[in-house]
């Protein structure tokens, strides 16, 4: 039995990784066990804190909360990164994302790194452009540039606020992450609470993201939107773990962000570990 310990499993019934992955590894629920068999695993997100059972215990070290700390120089996320370490620590396994996060966590043990994963089904370049920005009533003759984010300041929106002033001819799609941000932006488009079809429609609407990212690693977002071949506009706020090609859906695939190839990775995780599914 595969155990899922989730903070947050989506909001608005978008198709997050944990419902992905109890459609792909039909045996897994969500439930915190409370006694594990030889054969059991619990996949818990590090947040939650470490759980005191006996058995293999995975912590799903995604959250870039050492990445904002050394960036920022801020005690915000004391709590939390307590929490995570605790987790890190206490756990069989611990499992990030991407190789920029194995350095925060390494000392706790061995690290794997297993992508979260984009459903390159739903995110993908489209070529009905003009019918895309008929359905959106987005300008048809503009340079049209999508954000996606929030206010949090890793996300960059002074950055997108100072790119629009200094680029006033753009029109911007601006899709906002969390519910209780309702701003508008002038010269825009403002978009809450949509569905991952209508975001994929929308990047497709746009002739480039911004990314305004001040971290190493991209948010999901931002492959989502890789995943979709539009150019990025990166404003530089540190040095990127890699920068997205012309083709950027190329990168999601040779980086091994698609779920085929990160349905692949949990296989061996699982079978190395005796797990069964």
């Amino acid at each position: 039995m595969i155990y899922l310990n989730v903070e947050i499993n989506g909001n608005y019934g978008e198709d997050t990784f944990w419902t992905w992955f109890q459609r792909e590894f039909p045996s897994s629920k969500f439930e915190i066990p409370t006694e594990l068999k030889d054969e059991d695993i619990v996949l818990r997100y590090s947040t939650l804190g470490f759980l005191p059972i006996i058995g293999k215990q995975v912590a799903l070290c995604w959250g870039l909360y050492p990445q904002i700390d050394n960036f920022f120089g801020t005690d915000m996320y004391d709590n939390i990164m307590q929490k995570v370490y605790e987790t890190a620590r206490y756990s069989t396994y611990r499992i990030v994302a991407t190789k920029e996060s194995v350095k925060d966590y390494i000392r706790f043990g061995s690290v794997d790194i297993i992508p979260m994963g984009v459903d390159t089904n739903i995110f993908i370049p489209m070529n009905n452009k003009k019918e895309l920005k008929e359905k959106y009533n987005i300008p048809k003759n503009k340079r049209i540039g999508i954000w996606i984010g929030s206010y949090h300041p890793m996300k960059g929106f002074g950055e997108l606020l100072k790119y629009a002033s200094e680029n006033p001819d753009i029109y911007w799609i601006i899709i906002w992450e969390l519910q209780q941000e309702e701003i508008e932006m002038p010269n825009a488009s403002n978009y809450f609470k949509i569905s991952q079809t209508q975001i994929a429609e929308l990047i497709n609407c746009a002739d480039f993201f911004l990314s305004t990212n001040k971290l190493s690693s991209y948010f999901m977002l931002e492959w989502e939107a890789m995943a979709c071949d539009i150019p990025f506009v990166i404003i530089e706020n540190s040095t990127r773990e890699f920068y997205p090609s012309a083709n950027p859906r190329d990168d999601v695939f040779k980086r091994g962000w698609d779920r085929v190839s990160v349905k692949k990775l949990w296989e061996q995780f699982l079978i190395r570990r005796g797990v069964k599914w």
